[in-house]
């Protein structure tokens, strides 16, 4: 039996394991476009819900700048509480360090349970350290008499498997036992896919009622290109066929096999005018490795090279490279439900990728193709076949349907109803 209490204010209060800052304007982006679709939802309801959101971000101290501020977000407020962090190794720190997160999260939401009351729900976004401040807060809760808060929990890291290194299984006992917790208090859970759900429920135990809570584009910026297809000049049809790929190039986006296998293709079909342009890496010894990679397998020849790393962009940028690309691959070994597959199709185009956790509920065969993860032969071939059968995807259909999904009012309408169903009536 579920039961919900209904606050005066009728707020929300999202607890954020990650969300941009003036640390780390990037952390959790995807956070950031939930909060803003969902508070632009709001602004066209005469009931409008109240979002305040927590995040905590952590600096080294000595090392990392301090103060550290939220980035902003219209019509969101934003409870930023920067948490030091010793920089020594060792168990004793970390446990030291785990405490003084602790600390200072609890002194934050209970200040602001004594400005704002109990809130009308909690959604917890990347349960990473958060999960650690919700025994105490509802401890808090119940002091108030409000002790059976609804609580809505999205788990955007790829943790639960094993083919990560920092899988959940492969955590120490402190941080199982936390997001144990943390699952016990849940009332919905709301993945971002569905295997994000069967993984979450292998892995924390008990089956929980669930929303499927997509990822948000910002369509106003990933869109169609504004040329349409048949606009094509002689000029456009002359430029090389482009295969795309954009992420932080880590090691499980196996960006050194994509590279092989595009090399094997090249190999195969010589006479094949093909680029393929790499966009992202803020950290440089990934971004070095992928160059050295694509230096030995003689794809950044002096006088044509065939592979162009574009470096670090901002979404504009990662969008008109989308735009103007043929196919999107992304090879990774593990992933959840890739923001930017969503944001390639609604580009309208197609991507190939790897058949793993959510990818496979994002990718049919009129918007891409599947590999099996790590296998380059498979990875080769469905990119000469999207060479060879590129017309037979439609760019505009695919971005129609892909608009119609992840654009920000039709997720934001999913949240506000799931919150609306457990805030204003109570459901046995």
């Amino acid at each position: 039996m579920y039961f919900c209490f209904v606050g005066d204010s009728k707020s929300i209060w999202w607890l954020a394991g990650w969300f941009p800052s003036s640390l780390d304007t990037q952390a959790g982006n995807f956070v950031g476009r939930h909060a803003r679709a969902f508070a632009e939802y709001q602004r066209g309801l005469e009931d409008g819900l109240l979002l305040t959101v927590f995040h905590f971000p952590v600096y080294r101290l000595g090392k990392d700048p301090k103060p550290v501020n939220g980035v902003d977000v219209p019509g969101v407020d934003i409870c930023c509480r920067a948490v030091p962090q010793i920089p020594w190794r060792g168990g004793l720190w970390r446990l030291l360090n785990y405490w003084i997160y602790r600390w200072v999260g609890q002194r934050t939401l209970h200040a602001a349970l004594h400005r704002q009351g109990v809130p009308s729900a909690l959604h917890v976004h990347a349960g990473d350290k958060v999960a650690r401040l919700i025994p105490g807060l509802y401890d808090a809760f119940r002091k108030q008499q409000r002790g059976a808060v609804p609580l809505w929990y999205t788990e955007h890291w790829a943790i639960f498997n094993e083919v990560v290194f920092d899988g959940f299984g492969k955590r120490g006992w402190v941080f199982q036992r936390d997001f144990l917790r943390l699952w016990e208090k849940v009332t919905i859970a709301a993945p971002v896919s569905l295997s994000a759900q069967r993984s979450m429920h292998a892995y924390l135990g008990g089956a929980k009622p669930f929303v499927l809570f997509r990822n948000v584009v910002d369509t106003k910026v990933f869109h169609l290109p504004e040329k349409k297809e048949s606009d094509a000049t002689e000029d456009v049809a002359e430029l090389p066929f482009a295969f795309l790929h954009v992420s932080s190039l880590e090691p499980r986006k196996n960006v050194l096999g994509m590279l092989r296998a595009f090399a094997a293709l090249k190999q195969k079909h010589p006479d094949w005018r093909m680029q393929f342009r790499i966009v992202g890496g803020n950290n440089e010894l990934y971004l070095s490795q992928a160059r050295t990679a694509a230096l030995g397998l003689g794809l950044l020849h002096i006088f044509q090279p065939s592979v162009a790393f574009f470096g670090p962009r901002d979404a504009s940028d990662v969008a008109f490279q989308m735009q103007h690309a043929d196919v999107f691959v992304l090879f990774s070994e593990m992933e959840n439900a890739p923001c930017v597959i969503a944001e390639a199709h609604c580009c309208g185009l197609p991507v190939i990728a790897t058949n793993v956790a959510g990818i496979p509920e994002m990718i049919e065969e009129n918007n891409g193709l599947l590999v099996a993860p790590g296998d380059e032969a498979a990875l080769m071939l469905a990119m000469e076949e999207a060479y060879l059968q590129h017309a037979r995807w439609h760019r505009s259909e695919i971005a129609q349907i892909a608009v119609e999904k992840y654009q920000p009012q039709a997720v934001a309408a999913v949240l506000d109803k799931s919150y609306r169903n457990l805030i204003d009536t109570c459901v046995a």
